[in-house]
């Protein structure tokens, strides 16, 4: 769990707001006797799979194995990091979410930091959007361009206006201090050491986080100074590898079907007035895997749209490299290749949107692509030909995930040379929720476990005096931690077991038994969970005993340890499989 945000804060977080209404805010929820189910919001399907339940907290697909607490769907959901996501909670359950202080937590001067650069970013968003109002020589530019109204608004276009510091003189008037200004990379000094304006005679575009947040702004020039376009620096607020420009208000229409990825501002403004309201961009960096992951956050399918010269095919090959170590069979990537001199917003304009819809319907699949980018200076009617092609291929095939997609991609380079077994993908873990520790029978510290986490309530009713056997059976010591953390908080949840461990080694372990189906209510599983923890008291046993006859066959046993081999063969041999 986060240091920044003190543990108990989450605790308290998770006991005033319920599950159901979190999910049920985004996702269309029907009763289901004790639960509640949807269509999956994280897979395509039809028949409903997802299941929300209000007394665990916890959330649950059993057809994609996505699951988690509140604050889990919400980063899944929103798109937002952990710290994020407990802020947006909080702030619905009208909570102020408080920071830890020294070694582990921020400096508050820190805070009021970045708060003073959100600030001030939102002023200057308002001092462009206002001075576009008044411009009518970029009002003409944008009409020109062929933006409408809505399009403006919708992605709040400003002017930074052509004079040397007319924001900056607006922001220090309002209260802002220069090395704000400078931070937020809306002010910079000139030669003689005056504060002048970054952005200057530029059409200017709001960059947002993934809480609607402006954190930066990219700057179309409309005179021949300077470069084209302009962005801001990266400041604490901003991190161009990290973010997307539209991505926010993309996803405030919910999840959509496909993201266009593009890399102007400009064009995506032109497939938004067209139709294509699904369209983010690059802020003038290659793709990485953080914006990949971002993506597939919000969607299942990724369409790349480059321009067909060699520069945009360097640029697909790195999104094609970006994408590589996060694609499961539930991803999909794809390529759009435009004809030569156009860019989105041209061809959209010159087409139309059923022709570029022709078009994505035609994009070249990520494997397509790749197989043909490597094969296109080979000759693979040749032995030599196809064996580089298998050389070319495998490392970039090993960056892909095991699974049922790193297969097929063996399948496809094996079709290609017309040979079987070129390369074959690693082992494939099978989903933990749907197989692995879910299909295996669990051992009886693991079905303790299981129950404890799904009814943690149990807790109180245990005689753990069992477990205090000596000796190092896997996985005890975390039972034991388990009851005494349950114990400890009363009206426990699910939910809150799995946050307290979330960052932990035992998290995943955790996560995996609070889905398992253990067939029985809170009622019937005490006496099973009364039963698992003799039989982990006679394993004990059992292994203590072993390991004190190991000892004394090889250097003997001392007088205690004679008493005690005694003691514990006495029990085993009397069948005494209770506590002691």
């Amino acid at each position: 769990m986060s240091g920044l945000i003190p543990e108990s804060f989450i605790e308290t977080l998770l006991e005033r707001i319920d599950i159901v209404d979190v999910v049920g805010q985004r996702v269309p929820l029907k009763p289901a006797g004790h639960e509640f189910k949807a269509c999956c919001p994280f897979h395509d399907e039809k028949t409903p799979s997802f299941y929300v339940s209000p007394q665990k907290q916890f959330y649950h697909c059993f057809g994609c194995g996505a699951h988690g607490t509140a604050i889990g769907f919400v980063m899944q959901y929103d798109g937002l990091e952990f710290p994020a996501a407990i802020e947006e909670l909080a702030s619905n359950a009208g909570l102020e979410v408080p920071r830890t202080e020294g070694a582990t937590g921020p400096d508050p001067a820190e805070k009021r930091e970045r708060e003073a650069l959100y600030a001030a970013l939102d002023a200057a968003q308002n001092f462009f959007r206002n001075r576009l109002r008044k411009s009518e020589t970029a009002g003409a530019y944008l009409g020109q361009r062929g933006f409408d109204d809505r399009t403006i608004d919708e992605f709040g276009i400003g002017l930074a206006p052509d004079e040397w510091s007319a924001l900056t003189d607006r922001l220090l008037e309002q209260g802002f201090k220069p090395p704000v200004l400078e931070q937020a990379g809306l002010s910079s000094r000139a030669r003689n050491n005056n504060l002048i304006d970054r952005f200057r005679n530029r059409i200017m575009f709001p960059i947002h986080d993934r809480r609607g947040r402006v954190i930066a702004f990219g700057g179309r020039a409309l005179g021949e100074d300077g470069p084209k376009y302009l962005n801001s620096a990266e400041s604490p607020v901003f991190h161009k590898g990290r973010e997307l420009y539209r991505l926010f208000n993309v996803r405030k229409g919910g999840l959509p079907e496909r993201l266009l990825v593009v890399e102007g501002y400009m064009d995506a403004a032109a497939l938004y007035q067209f139709g294509f309201e699904e369209a983010v961009a690059t802020l003038g960096t290659a793709v990485t895997a953080d914006h990949l992951e971002l993506m597939f956050r919000a969607t299942s399918l990724v369409v790349f749209c480059f321009d067909g010269d060699a520069a945009g095919r360097r640029a697909a090959w790195k999104g094609l490299e970006a994408a590589l170590p996060v694609m499961r069979s539930d991803r999909e990537v794809r390529f759009l290749f435009l004809p030569e001199g156009e860019d989105p917003d041209s061809l959209v304009r010159s087409e139309g949107a059923g022709k570029l819809e022709q078009r994505l319907e035609k994009a070249t699949p990520l494997s397509q692509f790749l197989f043909d980018e490597l094969g296109r200076k080979l000759d693979l009617s040749t032995p030599d030909g196809r064996a580089r092609l298998v050389a070319l291929s495998q490392p970039l095939l090993e960056k892909l995930p095991p699974g049922p997609f790193a297969a097929l991609m063996a399948d496809e380079l094996d079709r290609r040379v017309a040979h079987s077994g070129s390369w074959k993908p690693p082992e494939t873990p099978r989903n933990t929720a749907q197989s692995g520790l879910s299909e295996r029978p669990l051992s009886p510290v693991q079905y303790a476990v299981a129950i404890l986490v799904q009814h943690p309530e149990l807790a109180a009713l245990l005689d753990i005096a069992g477990l205090e056997v000596p000796g190092d059976l896997k996985g005890v010591r975390f039972l034991a931690q388990l009851i005494d953390f349950c114990r400890e908080k009363p009206n426990i949840s699910t939910a809150l077991i799995l946050e307290h461990w979330r960052d932990k080694p035992e998290g995943r372990f955790l996560s995996s038994l609070a889905v398992r189906d253990l067939a029985g209510k809170a009622e019937q599983l005490e006496p099973a969970l009364e039963e698992a923890l003799d039989r982990i008291h006679a394993q004990l046993i059992r292994a203590r005993v072993s390991r004190l006859q190991h000892i004394q066959a090889s250097e003997g046993l001392s007088e205690d340890q004679n008493a005690e081999l005694r003691h514990w063969l006495s029990k085993r041999g009397a069948g005494h499989t209770g506590s002691s």
